[in-house]
C-alpha cells in the first residue's frame, strides 16, 4: 500500500506550501505538522480507519486531511455543513475544525475498525449530485497521485505558481487544485468565504495569486466584480465544471491574451478523480467549442451505440475515458468499501465528437445524466430516491434546471421541491416541479420523458398554459423572433428600458400588480403570478398598480407638451424623465455582469435614441430650415452651449449614459460598483453635484441643460434603483430632493415638481391607476421620447393650444410605432442593436436561496 499524499518529494523546504490569514506554512513545516498528526492516529497495520473529513480552506483541516492520507487511512470528504452521509458510512474517527481527531463515540471501547477497507482505497467523494444519497465514488492512491501529476503537467504548474481556493475543497475540482499545487511544489492560498466577498480581489493581489480555478458561474461572478482585470500576477484562469459558450471562451481568451493571462478550458468528472481533458490556453481562441485533449497516460474513445445520428460533421458517440484516474467504482453501502477495482473505463454520459488529431468536443448528454450549475446529476438516482418517499415521478433536466414531473397526490409542490433539492444537492431555485394526474406514457407503456420535460417549458395543461401563452404574446414582439424561454427573465431575453414600458403595462393588465424586480424574474415566475388571489375584487376591477417609472414617463410627457403649448404651467417633467432614465439604466444596463454586455446594451439603447432624434433634427434643418447642424450631430451642448436647445434632454441622456459605461469600464470602479452599487452611485452623485452648484452659481440660462449640470439627476435615479433598504432610499431621496431645491431660481413650482417626481421614484414602487387609463398611460410612456422630439414641429401647423397638444401627442404615438418597427425589424441584425440572448449565470438580482450554492459551486 502506497500512501496517497499528493505532496512534492522534491519541493524546497523553505518554499511556501500554504498561505492563509495566519501567514505562510513552508513545505518543511507542512511535512513536520502532517507527520506529527499522522503519528497520533492509530497504526494502519492494526487496521485502516474510515475518517470523516469536513474539508474546507482552513489550515488545520487541510493538514488533518493530509495526515489521514499519510497515515494510510481512508478520508470520507464532505462539506463542513453536510454530514448526513456519516449515518450510512459511520466513521471510526472524526476530524474537527481545529485539526484534532476524535474517536467515534460508539467505537471508543474497541480497537477494531468498523469497516473492511480495500488496500487501494484512499478517498471517498460524493458524486457531484448525490450528497443526499449513499452513493460515493471510491478513489485509489494512484487515482489521486496520477491526476495531480497530470494536471500539473498539463497546466505547466511550477513552484512559482500560487492558486487560490476559489472553489470548495469538498468538490472534486477544488480538491484537484489543492492536489496539483502540492504535487508540483507550488503554493495554495487558503481563502475561506465566497468569491463574491468585497475584498476578494484585494486578497488575491496581496497574495500574488497566479492561478484561479472557476466553474462557468464563478467566471461570471469574478467578471462582474472586475476581478479578472485587477490581478497583475494572474497567469492562468482554469475553467471546468460545465461548458462556457464558445463566444464567451473566445472573449475571455482574447482579454487574457491582452492582459497577459491564459484561459485553460478543461473537462472532468468526480468518477475520473477530477479533470480528464485540457485545452491549452494558446489554443482556446482557435478551438472555443472544444474541451481539449486527454491528460497524460489517458485516452478517450467514442461508443456510438444508442446514439440516433451524428450532429454536424463527423461521428458522434458516448465519450468513454480510460486512464489511471478512473475510479475503483461506486460505493452504495458500507460493504462496498472492501471492493477493489470494478471499472477500467468511465462512460461519461456525454455525447462527443473526436477530431482526427484527438481534439474532443462535447455535443450533448445522454438522458440519464445532466450537469446543472457544475453539479453532475444522476437523474435515475433522484427518481429512485423520490420513489422511496412514495412519490412516482419522471425526472428530467437541462443545463440550468432539474425537472420533476410527478403524480398529483398527497405531496405539495414545495414539499417535492424540498425533497428533490435534498437528493440532488441543488438549490430549490433551479428545480422545477409539475404535478399531473397521470405521467405521460409511450405506446410501450414506459414513461414518456420527452413529453414530461415539455411540461416544464410550455406549462401544465389548462389555464396556466393559456396564461403562459398570453405572457409570451406580450413579450415576444419586444425581444424579437426566436421564441420565449420561460426560464429566462425579460432582461436575459433582450428586454431594455424602451420595451420595459410596453412589457410592464401589458403584464400589469394581464397579471395584476407586478413585483418591482419582475424584469429579473424568470418568465415562468411571472406566469405563476396569475394564481394569486386579488387583494380586493373591487380594487382589481377599478384600478391597477402601475410601476412608478411608467406613470412618471406618461405624466411627464403630458406636462412637457401641455406646458409648451400654454395649456397649463407645470415645468420640470424632462428633469424627472432624466432621473427615470437613470433608474432604468441601472436596472437594465448596469446590472449586466460584463463590460462587453453593458456596451452592447448601451449601444442598443443609444440606437433607439439617436435614430429618431437625428431623423427629426434632419427634417427640421433640411425640410423647414430650422435648427442647426449641431442638432443633427447631437452635439449642440458642445458647439453652442449658450444657445437654447430643444434637444438638450436627448443630448444629455446620450452623453451621460455613454460616460457612465466608460467610467465603469475602469476595473477598480467596476469592482466598487459590483461590491456596493448604491454606495458607488451616491459617491458619483456627490461628485456630480459639484458642477450642479458651481457652474450654475456662475452662469445661468441654457447651461442648466448641459450634461454636466444635469448628470446628478441621472445618477440619482441609478442610486434609487440600487438602494436595497428603506434607509438607503430615504437618504437618496433627501439628497436628490435637496439638490432639486433651488435648481431653477425663482421657479418654486418647477423645483417642487421635480422634487415630488424624485420622491415618488425613490420611495413608491407602483402607483394606483384607474384600470381604463392603464393602456393609454402605457402608450404615452412608451412614446415619451418620440412625443418630446416631434412636438415643436407639430406646434407650427396649428393655432389652438388644445389642437397643438392633441396633434403633438398623436404625431408622437405614430412616430413611435414607425420607429419601433424600423429598429426591431430592419436594424436587428446589426451587432450594436442585436438582441442579447446569452444567459448570464451571475445576476446582481439573485434570489437569496441561490447565493449559498451558486457562489461557490
Amino acid at each position: 500500500m502506497r500512501a496517497a499524499v499528493p505532496v512534492s518529494d522534491t519541493a524546497d523546504a523553505h518554499h511556501p506550501a500554504l498561505v492563509d490569514s495566519a501567514g505562510c506554512l513552508s513545505y518543511g513545516e507542512l511535512a513536520d505538522r502532517v507527520a506529527a498528526l499522522a503519528a497520533g492516529l492509530p497504526s494502519a497495520q492494526a487496521g485502516r480507519r474510515l475518517v470523516h473529513v469536513p474539508l474546507a480552506p482552513h489550515r488545520d483541516l487541510v493538514l488533518g486531511y493530509l495526515a489521514v492520507l499519510s497515515a494510510g487511512h481512508v478520508a470520507l470528504i464532505t462539506p463542513p455543513e453536510h454530514q448526513s452521509i456519516t449515518t450510512v458510512y459511520q466513521p471510526d474517527l472524526w476530524l474537527h475544525p481545529d485539526g484534532t481527531f476524535e474517536t467515534a463515540t460508539s467505537n471508543r471501547d474497541s480497537d477494531e475498525p468498523r469497516h473492511l477497507l480495500h488496500p487501494d482505497l484512499a478517498l471517498l467523494l460524493s458524486t457531484s449530485g448525490s450528497t443526499g444519497s449513499p452513493k460515493l465514488v471510491r478513489l485509489s492512491h494512484s487515482n489521486v497521485l496520477s491526476n495531480a501529476e497530470a494536471i500539473g503537467a498539463a497546466l505547466s504548474i511550477t513552484e512559482a505558481d500560487r492558486a487560490v481556493t476559489s472553489l470548495p475543497l469538498h468538490y472534486c475540482f477544488g480538491l484537484s487544485v489543492l492536489h496539483a499545487q502540492l504535487r508540483a511544489g507550488a503554493t495554495t492560498v487558503l481563502r475561506p468565504g465566497s468569491v463574491t466577498d468585497p475584498g476578494f480581489a484585494d486578497d488575491l493581489r496581496r497574495d500574488r495569486v497566479t492561478v484561479v480555478a472557476a466553474t462557468p458561474h464563478v467566471v461570471d461572478l469574478l467578471d462582474v466584480q472586475g476581478v479578472l482585470d485587477q490581478l497583475p500576477s494572474l497567469r492562468l484562469l482554469a475553467q471546468a465544471g460545465g461548458a462556457l459558450p464558445p463566444a464567451r471562451v473566445r472573449e475571455l481568451a482574447a482579454r487574457g491574451r491582452a492582459a497577459g493571462w491564459g484561459l485553460a478550458v478543461m473537462y472532468g468528472q468526480t468518477e475520473a478523480t477530477a479533470r480528464m481533458a485540457v485545452l491549452p490556453p494558446e489554443l482556446s481562441e482557435l478551438y472555443p467549442d472544444a474541451v481539449g485533449w486527454p491528460i497524460a497516460r489517458s485516452a478517450f474513445r467514442l461508443d456510438p451505440a444508442g446514439v440516433d445520428e451524428a450532429v454536424g460533421d463527423g461521428p458522434v458517440g458516448e465519450l468513454v475515458f480510460t486512464g489511471p484516474g478512473v475510479m475503483l467504482g461506486y460505493a452504495e453501502q458500507p460493504d462496498d468499501l472492501a471492493l477493489g477495482r470494478m471499472h477500467t473505463e468511465l462512460r461519461t454520459g456525454d455525447l462527443a465528437r473526436i477530431d482526427g488529431d484527438g481534439l474532443v468536443r462535447i455535443v450533448g448528454r445522454r438522458s440519464d445524466f445532466v450537469k446543472i450549475m457544475g453539479i453532475r446529476i444522476d437523474l435515475g438516482q433522484v427518481e429512485r430516491s423520490l420513489r422511496g418517499w412514495g412519490l412516482r415521478s419522471c425526472v428530467t433536466g437541462r443545463d440550468d434546471q432539474l425537472q420533476v414531473t410527478y403524480r398529483r397526490g398527497g405531496h405539495s409542490p414545495d414539499h417535492v421541491r424540498d425533497e428533490a433539492a435534498q437528493v440532488s444537492g441543488l438549490s430549490r431555485s433551479v428545480i422545477s416541479v409539475r404535478a399531473v394526474d397521470d405521467l405521460p406514457l409511450l405506446p410501450n407503456g414506459k414513461v414518456d420523458r420527452r413529453r414530461s420535460a415539455d411540461l416544464h417549458v410550455t406549462g401544465t395543461p389548462g389555464q396556466k398554459a393559456e396564461t403562459a401563452a398570453a405572457v409570451v404574446a406580450v413579450l415576444e414582439p419586444l425581444v424579437g423572433p426566436g421564441g420565449i424561454d420561460l426560464d429566462r427573465s425579460f432582461v436575459e431575453l433582450g428586454g431594455d428600458s424602451f420595451s420595459h414600458v410596453v412589457a410592464s403595462v401589458g403584464l400589469t393588465r394581464l397579471l395584476g400588480d407586478l413585483p418591482c424586480d419582475w424584469h429579473h424574474r424568470p418568465v415562468r415566475d411571472l406566469v405563476a403570478l396569475a394564481d394569486r388571489p386579488p387583494r380586493s375584487r373591487w380594487r382589481r376591477l377599478l384600478v391597477r398598480r402601475v410601476e412608478t417609472t411608467v406613470v412618471l414617463r406618461g405624466a411627464a410627457v403630458v406636462t412637457i407638451c401641455g406646458s409648451h403649448v400654454g395649456l397649463f404651467r407645470l415645468a420640470g417633467g424632462a428633469h424627472i424623465l432624466l432621473a427615470v432614465a437613470g433608474f432604468l439604466f441601472a436596472r437594465y444596463v448596469l446590472a449586466s455582469p460584463t463590460t462587453a454586455e453593458r456596451v452592447r446594451r448601451t449601444a442598443r439603447i443609444a440606437a433607439g435614441v439617436v435614430v429618431p432624434a437625428v431623423a427629426v433634427a434632419a427634417v427640421m434643418l433640411f425640410g423647414f430650415g430650422t435648427g442647426h447642424w449641431s442638432n443633427v450631430a447631437l452635439v449642440h451642448w458642445l458647439a453652442r452651449p449658450q444657445v437654447g436647445n430643444n434637444f438638450w434632454f436627448v443630448e444629455a441622456y446620450l452623453v451621460i449614459m455613454v460616460a457612465t459605461v466608460a467610467v465603469l469600464a475602469v476595473p477598480w470602479l467596476r469592482a466598487a460598483y459590483a461590491a456596493d452599487a448604491w454606495r458607488t452611485a451616491m459617491v458619483a452623485v456627490a461628485v456630480l453635484l459639484v458642477p450642479r452648484y458651481l457652474v450654475l452659481a456662475l452662469y445661468d440660462g441654457p447651461l442648466r441643460g448641459l450634461p454636466g449640470t444635469v448628470a446628478w439627476l441621472f445618477m440619482a435615479g441609478a442610486a434609487m434603483a440600487a438602494a436595497d433598504s428603506r434607509r438607503r432610499r430615504l437618504i437618496t431621496t433627501a439628497v436628490a430632493a435637496g439638490a432639486a431645491f433651488g435648481f431653477f431660481p425663482g421657479e418654486a413650482a418647477r423645483n417642487l415638481t421635480i422634487m415630488v417626481g424624485l420622491t415618488l421614484l425613490a420611495l413608491v414602487p407602483a402607483l394606483p391607476v384607474p384600470r381604463l387609463l392603464v393602456r393609454p398611460l402605457g402608450a404615452l410612456a412608451a412614446a415619451s421620447l418620440h412625443i418630446y422630439l416631434v412636438q415643436f414641429q407639430v406646434f407650427t401647423f396649428f393655432g389652438s393650444p388644445t389642437i397643438k397638444f392633441a396633434a403633438a401627442i398623436a404625431a408622437g404615438l405614430g412616430f413611435c410605432a414607425v420607429g419601433n418597427y424600423v429598429l426591431r425589424r430592419r436594424l436587428s441584425p446589426l451587432p450594436a442593436v442585436a438582441v442579447i440572448r446569452r444567459r448570464v449565470a451571475a445576476k446582481p438580482f439573485v434570489r437569496e436561496d441561490m447565493t449559498c450554492v451558486d457562489a461557490r459551486s
